[in-house]
């Protein structure tokens, strides 16, 4: 049986939006969440799935060759909301649909079917993450591509104003974690 792993390819953040999802993350229930004190990384996924391990280079070079006709694009948060995790809602543009299509369809092609918990850079004995993940082109991807910043748990209120805008910093591609985290970096890719 061949190795594989959950990867997330995503939208690493500016030091200002990174340490204002820190500081909401500091009032996080952190029994059922990080703390982003402890290396995860506040970001915003473009697209979820699994990879063997023998092609994790090949996926790499793939992602990179794909990412050099884009330029970085401007994101606006618009609202703190609160499903099962508080976050921060954002816009989808034209540019980061677009984005998120291109990524998700080197993903699709690399995909390496069904993953389990052991599939996962850590996880909690019980997690509804498996299914997201499995179930990510379906319920997740291309016209139900909502993007979004998980902060935590319990956040109800942030001393800032809405809309924020900012441009990311590089993406990142991720051996996906407990809670859908970034911890474990793979690859970096800076754009312009």
């Amino acid at each position: 049986m061949q190795e594989k792993i959950a990867i997330d390819v995503v939208l690493l953040l500016p030091e200002k939006i990174n340490n204002i999802c820190k500081e909401c993350n500091k009032g996080s229930d952190k029994k059922d969440f990080v703390s982003f004190e402890d290396g995860y990384n506040p970001h915003i996924t473009l697209g979820m799935g699994s990879l063997l391990l023998e092609n994790v280079n090949d996926f790499k070079k793939e992602l990179g060759s794909l990412l050099e006709s884009f330029e970085m694009p401007e994101i606006t948060l618009t609202s703190l909301g609160s499903s099962k995790y508080s976050h921060f809602s954002l816009e989808v543009s034209e540019y980061l649909q677009n984005l998120h299509n291109t990524v998700f369809d080197l993903i699709t092609k690399h995909n390496a079917g069904t993953v389990t918990s052991e599939n996962f850079f850590e996880m909690s004995e019980s997690s509804s993450l498996v299914d997201w993940v499995n179930n990510f082109e379906e319920n997740s991807a291309y016209s139900n591509y909502h993007p979004h910043i998980t902060l935590g748990i319990g956040i109800t209120e942030i001393p800032l104003g809405f809309p924020i805008v900012f441009k990311p910093v590089a993406v990142g591609f991720f051996h996906l974690g407990i809670h859908g985290t970034c911890k474990k970096l793979l690859s970096k890719y800076d754009l312009k």
